[in-house]
């Protein structure tokens, strides 16, 4: 949890990766997803992939990983946002402006990756395919993963594995600089 204030003197100290994928780390940190959809300078559409949706209101001019959603909310160029969890992965939204999205990998089934938070029931696959379909019909400006697992070495192997196929299925075309 963190201060707004203290977030805008994290932001000036983060490089912005060139790729805009971003590999964020354990599903606690989260709300850096925030500090990435600020520098958006167009009109946006925040696809979040994950397993819980993050907007809580926080008090106090607070953001923490379970807030994040709710101050992303009040950014003046996103237009819309679509979560996404376990139950409706399914379901491609329509979309007609460009993309960031976030991905949490506690939406993954604990018997492919064990995170840190309660995971929804989702096969590596599935996450994929659906990747796979949003990235053909879509312009994406940004990607961020978080959802890295505790510190055990087998864990962190899969997790790399499923970190490595996001990308690859990113690779595929050229992100887009927002504008």
């Amino acid at each position: 949890m963190y201060p707004l204030d203290k977030l805008k003197f994290m932001e000036k100290r983060i490089p912005i990766n060139k790729s805009l994928i971003n590999l964020i780390g354990k599903g606690d940190y989260h709300y850096f997803s925030f500090i990435f959809l600020k520098l958006i300078n167009e009109p946006f559409v925040l696809l979040v992939i994950d397993s819980h949706l993050d907007m809580r209101y926080s008090k106090d001019n607070f953001i923490r990983c379970d807030s994040w959603i709710y101050n992303t909310g009040l950014l003046n160029n996103l237009r819309q946002i679509f979560y996404i969890n376990s139950s409706n992965i399914d379901n491609i939204p329509e979309i007609m402006i460009p993309v960031y999205i976030s991905i949490d990998k506690d939406i993954i089934d604990r018997k492919y990756l064990k995170t840190n938070w309660t995971n929804g029931n989702l096969s590596p696959d599935q996450l994929f395919e659906f990747l796979s379909k949003i990235q053909s019909k879509n312009k994406i400006i940004g990607v961020d993963i978080c959802g890295e697992p505790e510190f055990n070495i087998q864990e962190i192997r899969k997790s790399e594995v499923i970190n490595l196929s996001i990308t690859n299925i990113f690779q595929s075309f050229k992100l887009k600089k927002s504008a």
